[in-house]
């Protein structure tokens, strides 16, 4: 009865820890970038960044605070939208078969408008 029991237990821990949706933290985005930008832990918190609104009516400067740099797609900059990494996913070249950003759009006041997932191939 004790085997089974560790057995339901353990089945338990596994699916508790399929979970794979995040709260947002800006240490672990911020440490979670760089060499890091590969693991799933950026793309595990955009569910939370993106629906609770975190980012919404913020300054550039403060939406810099909590994730970091923006960076430029092919050398081109929009004056009102930024690109935040989350992830870069690999197959088996050397070159990632697509890229995830937060695409944040500001508006005229400089505040963030919009703010969502944004996948190049």
């Amino acid at each position: 009865m004790n085997f089974k029991l560790a057995q339901l237990v353990l089945l338990g821990l596994i699916i508790l820890s399929c979970n794979s949706d995040l709260k947002f933290d800006t240490g672990k985005w911020k440490n979670s970038g760089g060499e890091n930008i590969t693991l799933d832990t950026r793309l595990n918190m955009t569910k939370d960044l993106i629906e609770s609104q975190i980012l919404i009516n913020k300054s550039e400067k403060e939406i810099s605070k909590l994730l970091g740099s923006p960076v430029r797609i092919h050398g081109n900059a929009l004056e009102n939208t930024k690109l935040f990494p989350v992830q870069e996913v690999y197959g088996w070249g050397i070159d990632p078969e697509k890229i995830i950003y937060i695409k944040i759009e500001f508006n005229k006041k400089g505040k963030v408008n919009t703010a969502e997932l944004f996948i190049t191939k």
